[in-house]
């Protein structure tokens, strides 16, 4: 794997320090390198602590804010290094340097990847494709969209990445980047004729102060062009079987809130995660789970398959509330009249 070490890394503290558009910058290097990306120490060691990694063998170089070359590293010894100027003439004095400044820090993509599944409500389902720096992290919805990772240094490698997968996948898929800044109108009509869609991880997700990754919207919205469309009358049927005994346990149910309604439409139509609903709720993960479970064990589905009947009992639902609209008298419903004729 390629360390970024050289003596063209952005050490300029004005430059642009968002915590994704670091790993398009790329995806292993020094701690002071890190650091200058992303900004603040606290930021730094929040974003290094969740996903990078140490790899076994320290760096060779050492960047130089003074002459602007990457200086090379000896160890003497474990509490002797130096960096020494390679510049020709030789231009500054040696770097006095820990083990710690040496480590080389590389995103830990299983890890990341694991939390981009959580926040978005995706099946995790990891496969390594033969591509740089670009990976399936999950699935989304009942349908099994892909979801792609991929983080590009340059233009034209995204472009490189658009083209392959669009050969490869031939349908639709959705990719995710650290950034929108490499897309152009070509990578766009690409995306376009198979039905993908770009999502940058700086507009959509957020790096919380716990660490974990929270998306800015339901995923269910953001993911909404990729949900399963109603196909055929039994499933139709299914999903209004569903919907009735929904209603009958809403009815029948003493439990305090979350009412399995609000867990189902968390949990299936916005495709949200466990512990986002609880949180949501205001309640313990354990109390979703037991919302989820009554459901499942009252419809005989399974949660992929309660999923995929979203859409249709959202329809049922919208059927039901325009009907009961069309019963009543506008002009009298606003003051709770009864429409008569006062004649």
């Amino acid at each position: 794997m390629k360390i970024d070490m050289n003596t063209n890394m952005n050490m300029n503290p004005n430059a642009n320090t968002s915590t994704w558009s670091a790993l398009e910058l790329g995806t292993s290097a020094i701690p002071a390198i890190w650091r200058a990306r992303i900004g603040a120490d606290a930021r730094f060691d929040l974003f290094r602590s969740s996903f990078l990694q140490t790899r076994p063998e320290p760096a060779t170089s050492f960047p130089c804010r003074r002459c602007g070359c990457a200086h090379a590293i000896t160890i003497h010894a474990p509490n002797d290094i130096v960096a020494v100027c390679t510049c020709d003439p030789w231009n500054c004095d040696d770097l006095t340097l820990t083990a710690a400044d040496i480590q080389v820090l590389e995103l830990n993509w299983p890890k990341l990847a694991r939390a981009l599944c959580q926040a978005l409500g995706l099946d995790s389902r990891p496969a390594d494709l033969p591509l740089p720096n670009t990976r399936q992290i999950g699935c989304w919805s009942a349908d099994a969209v892909p979801v792609i990772l991929t983080i590009q240094p340059e233009r034209t490698d995204f472009q490189h990445i658009i083209t392959a997968l669009t050969a490869r996948l031939r349908d639709k898929f959705i990719l995710l980047a650290p950034t929108a800044s490499h897309m152009d109108a070509t990578s766009a009509e690409y995306l376009k004729n198979v039905g993908a869609q770009l999502f940058a991880l700086d507009s959509h997700i957020i790096l919380t102060n716990s660490g974990t990754l929270q998306p800015r919207s339901l995923p269910g919205e953001m993911f909404a062009r990729f949900r399963p469309e109603p196909k055929d009358a039994l499933a139709e049927n299914d999903a209004r079987r569903v919907f009735a005994i929904m209603q009958q346990l809403e009815s029948q149910s003493r439990r305090k809130p979350p009412s399995v309604l609000t867990v189902f439409g968390f949990y299936c139509r916005d495709a949200l995660s466990v512990r986002e609903i609880a949180r949501r709720c205001h309640c313990s993960s354990t109390t979703i789970i037991e919302r989820l479970n009554v459901i499942q064990k009252k419809t005989g589905l399974s949660a992929a398959a309660l999923r995929a009947l979203s859409p249709h009992i959202d329809k049922i639902r919208d059927e039901m509330s325009d009907s009961r609209a069309r019963k009543i008298h506008r002009p009298t419903a606003i003051y709770g009249e009864d429409e008569t004729d006062e004649r």
